[in-house]
């Protein structure tokens, strides 16, 4: 998340340079880059994990707030220190209805007596909804009735501020279990080369399983609610894409539910659950990208495409500017995916590039989305004007042909944008 300081830290470096009279190189740190979507929408507020271990794909995902360095050029540059990725305070909780119950019928769901998501049917999981802090009483009826005819006690779940809950709908009309279980995710901020993954073990009946990724065990031990054993975890680690499965923990042999190419997306949150009856269990997911967690929180405005996300950050207004001028922003507004390379606002000063023309702006832009850790992997992409990009790391930072990325992975809703610290040639 980008910050609105850097004018004032490139006029305060400017000073301190010239007092210095150039008698020392400027060395900051670089960023540190490695090599069924639900798209959250933000409604009105309401008023109102078991933990697990897994490496990072790299040892350079250590932080990715640090402080990042431009290459030498001869001319001072401007200092992105740690303030800038300092996010703002959430003064919400989020939630969002999963249902996962298999012989329950479509329902409407009420929070504090508000309707707050109609018609959810087996399986699927609603949009993230901001609420007020504090307690919101939930209630589950069936689909077009009315709110007081709930086909279970409401359930009172804790919304408390910057927290991320699915309201898991678990259990069986038939044996008149069903329930309402609140599940935290572990929506803390996402480091290059990472995304969260939250599982949960939805069969009812069904003894503890653990969670095998890539032939290793990444959650053990996750039961139904009431097995005295722990009903989910939630855990930002490695993104990528890996078989998984839902096994017994005393005979890994007995698999439950397995899925081949199961993809863990950088920059986004997975919600991963084993639902079904014993003998007939199946993986049901949902991945919530970055941008939905941004128009969620306020941060990204709607409808949060590429140009949303560029006049929404402060350090990207003036690339936004240009491609506007350029008559460009329609194209980056619409359906299609790209990948935006952006100089920051210290680059572009009132005589450069700003009145860039249509065709030399495409050079920053690609078709197609691809995160920090999908660049390192192409290595070279063609941009819109036929020109080639190339990839490469050097010192834990990654460079575009001799730009320096700054800050990636900003997110929208067709697409990404990746901060530069210079122009492209």
């Amino acid at each position: 998340m980008r910050r609105n300081v850097y004018a004032l830290l490139f006029v305060i470096f400017v000073t301190v340079f010239a007092a210095a009279v150039s008698a020392q190189d400027v060395t900051l740190e670089p960023t540190l880059p490695i090599p069924v979507t639900v798209e959250a929408t933000v409604q009105p507020p309401i008023t109102g994990t078991s933990e697990a271990t897994a490496e990072s794909t790299m040892a350079a995902t250590a932080e990715a707030t640090s402080e990042m360095t431009a290459q030498p050029t001869g001319q001072p540059t401007a200092e992105i220190t740690a303030e800038m990725t300092t996010t703002p305070t959430d003064t919400s909780g989020y939630l969002r209805v999963a249902h996962l119950a298999p012989d329950a019928p479509a329902v409407d769901v009420y929070f504090n007596g508000t309707l707050a998501f109609s018609n959810l049917t087996y399986p699927s999981a609603s949009d993230w909804m901001a609420v007020d802090p504090g307690t919101v009483s939930v209630a589950v009826v069936p689909t077009g009735e009315s709110a007081s005819s709930t086909v279970f006690a409401p359930a009172s779940v804790s919304a408390d501020a910057g927290t991320w809950k699915t309201v898991a709908i678990i259990g069986s009309s038939a044996n008149k279990t069903l329930q309402a279980v609140a599940i935290t995710e572990d929506y803390s901020k996402l480091l290059p080369s990472t995304g969260g993954l939250t599982f949960v073990d939805a069969v009812e009946g069904s003894k503890p399983v653990n969670l095998v990724k890539a032939g290793v065990v990444y959650f053990a031990q996750v039961g139904f609610p009431g097995n005295n054993t722990s009903s989910s975890s939630s855990l930002v680690g490695d993104s990528g894409t890996f078989d998984v499965s839902a096994v017994d923990p005393d005979k890994p042999s007995t698999v439950y539910a397995s899925q081949s190419s199961f993809d863990v997306p950088e920059n986004a949150y997975t919600f991963l659950a084993l639902v079904g009856t014993p003998g007939n269990e199946k993986f049901f997911s949902v991945v919530t990208d970055m941008s939905a967690v941004e128009i969620a929180r306020g941060v990204l405005p709607k409808p949060g495409t590429l140009m949303d996300a560029l006049r929404a950050d402060p350090n990207l207004t003036a690339f936004a500017q240009a491609l506007q001028n350029a008559g460009l922003a329609d194209m980056l507004s619409g359906s299609t995916a790209y990948t935006i390379f952006a100089p920051a606002n210290f680059i572009l000063d009132n005589t450069q590039t700003v009145d860039k023309q249509a065709s030399a702006l495409k050079a920053y832009i690609v078709q197609g989305k691809y995160t920090s850790k999908q660049l390192l992997s192409s290595g070279t992409l063609t941009a819109l004007d036929g020109s080639t990009l190339k990839f490469t790391a050097n010192n834990n930072a990654i460079f575009i042909n001799s730009a320096q990325i700054i800050d990636v992975n900003i997110a929208a809703t067709n697409g990404v944008i990746h901060m530069l610290n210079g122009h492209l040639p």
